[in-house]
């Protein structure tokens, strides 16, 4: 059993490719919007780290058996906060090209410690509330970068404006909880949205434990589906 967290600008659709690839090997997943994500009522007011955390926390609780959590890009983060909160309801955490803060740390500290990032965007007011927009080719060249142009043109159709309050959050993170859940990671090698170095360096200081390289860009779960879902049960 996967649960499967979107990261930033995305939602639960990001996962269809995959899920569909997990199900045909005989597998379930089930991927949840995040508040805010997906355009529900009052969306981007609801676009916060601790809001995320426990909407998923409390999906972890409803299961009957301990899932797989998989953590993507800065679902990470959220990943991250739900094994502190809930250490004993996983089988383990998989970080997939993604941020991982240590105590005290928000996504903001960790995305602005890596230059090399080819993410690029401005801020803009959506009711009094800050919002991230992607810069034009952006999208392409760090996210998708390996996607066809249909991949690219579906994600485009979907994307949205992520809240900055959500990457200022800081995450509380404990040896007693986080520290003891097993933790994996996958790098995308490929990767321009997060510098492969950086993740790896993010993988190994969580205590991630493997660490694997899958030969793609920021998001497998559309480029390659079928290599994510053989290496995500590997793990």
């Amino acid at each position: 059993m996967f649960v499967l967290v979107h990261g930033a600008y995305h939602a639960s659709w990001c996962w269809e490719p995959l899920i569909e690839q997990l199900e045909e090997l005989g597998h379930t997943a089930v991927a949840p919007d995040l508040p805010g994500h997906a355009f529900n009522d009052g969306w981007i007011g609801q676009q916060k780290m601790s809001s995320y955390i426990n909407s998923v926390a409390e999906l972890v609780e409803t299961l009957e058996t301990p899932p797989v959590l998989v953590g993507h890009s800065m679902g990470g983060a959220v990943a991250a906060g739900v094994a502190e909160q809930r250490p004993d309801k996983l089988e383990k955490v998989i970080f997939l090209a993604a941020y991982i803060p240590a105590d005290g740390e928000c996504v903001g500290d960790v995305f602005k410690s890596d230059p090399d990032s080819h993410v690029r965007a401005g801020i803009i007011d959506v009711g009094g509330t800050a919002a991230i927009t992607l810069k034009s080719g952006v999208l392409e060249e760090a996210f998708y970068n390996d996607a066809t142009p249909r991949q690219v043109a579906w994600a485009a159709d979907r994307i949205q404006l992520q809240a900055m309050q959500a990457f200022h959050e800081p995450i509380h993170l404990s040896d007693a909880n986080f520290g003891r859940v097993k933790k994996a990671a996958i790098v995308c090698s490929n990767d321009r949205a997060i510098s492969v170095g950086h993740e790896r360096w993010m993988a190994k200081r969580a205590g991630c434990d493997p660490i694997v390289e899958i030969d793609t860009g920021h998001s497998p779960f559309v480029t390659a589906p079928e290599a994510l879902a053989e290496t995500l049960l590997r793990l």
